[in-house]
């Protein structure tokens, strides 16, 4: 799922109980599948639930940086400073 700067995230316990997952709050809604930043898809549980185990692959997405794609003006300038 390609979560943008101002979503922020909400960690929802699967209704397996198997895991917690990392759901953006604007795909947040009541009664539907939720769709976690791993590309997990799951129904939530109940408030009352216990919080399952953390989701590596959702808290790994949420702390390791995306990698920067180049503007095209830096590369223009490695390739003239280059010939």
């Amino acid at each position: 799922m390609e979560a943008t700067p101002d979503d922020h995230p909400v960690w929802v316990t699967s209704a397996d109980g198997t895991a917690e997952h990392a759901v953006p709050d604007t795909a947040m809604a009541p009664g539907q599948e939720l769709e976690a930043v791993c590309g997990a898809r799951f129904l939530p549980a109940a408030m009352t639930a216990p919080p399952g185990r953390t989701c590596e692959e959702c808290l790994t997405y949420l702390l390791v940086p995306a990698p920067r794609e180049p503007e095209p003006r830096r590369l223009w300038r490695r390739y003239v400073a280059k010939h």
